[in-house]
């Protein structure tokens, strides 16, 4: 498979995400979908591992990496997108996370002190103007009242952690972990770290099995997480 290709598919998934969550909102606490779908990944990830007879061990140090990578990734980053959800629309979700553009290039500086280009910064402004002409239709009529406003914020949280975690996936690549296992391994701390949080919230470890919420956690899992 080509490059453009592999592209096309990551753009036509990554944007079909959000339409995903908003089935994911409703009777299951957030948390409790996030540990679902990402349980659900792990599990698909550390198989796929097991079945290529990739190693799965790593030192106490390494999962200490992991368990970072997967809190601010797949945990706290999402945590806060779903809850930004059920504040604002979809489309607005996805504007305000196409800061992360910004975010991983200020990060970038700052953590690895990578030398950024006038053509980045350009091509990050011209990439965030199409997603805002993009959905311009569903956002036009937006008031910027209380719950707008807390529903960016959360959001803009979320896109923080992410950026973060992005990072620490750079520094996985540095230490020339591999991949799948470092994958596995994050996806599994962060759906042990949103079950954590419901414990402590006495949140209900419910399940809707609705065709909508089970199709769409299915989906997250299989194709949105990877």
């Amino acid at each position: 498979m080509n490059n453009t290709f592999l592209y096309i598919i990551t753009v036509l998934i990554w944007g079909s995400t959000w339409i995903a969550i908003n089935y994911q909102l409703g009777d299951v606490a957030a948390e409790v979908s996030l540990f679902y779908r990402f349980g659900l990944a792990a599990l698909v990830l550390f198989t796929y591992c097991q079945y290529k007879q990739v190693s799965l061990k790593f030192s106490a140090r390494h999962h200490l990496q992991f368990f970072l990578f997967g809190i601010t990734l797949f945990g706290c980053n999402y945590l806060f997108l779903y809850s930004a959800q059920q504040h604002i629309n979809s489309a607005l979700t996805c504007i305000a996370f196409s800061m992360i553009m910004f975010f991983n290039v200020f990060n970038a500086k700052i953590w690895y002190k990578t030398q950024i280009s006038p053509q980045v910064y350009i091509g990050g402004v011209l990439g965030l103007i199409g997603i805002v002409t993009l959905f311009w239709p569903q956002v036009n009529n937006i008031e910027l009242g209380q719950a707008t406003l807390l529903g960016l914020g959360l959001c803009l949280a979320g896109t923080l952690f992410a950026s973060t975690g992005n990072m620490l996936s750079m520094r996985n690549q540095k230490l020339s972990l591999p991949l799948m296992p470092a994958n596995a391994w994050g996806m599994a701390y962060g759906a042990a770290f949103m079950a954590l949080l419901a414990l402590i919230q006495d949140k209900p470890f419910n399940f809707d099995y609705s065709f909508s919420y089970v199709s769409s956690l299915l989906y997250l899992s299989i194709f949105g997480s990877y």
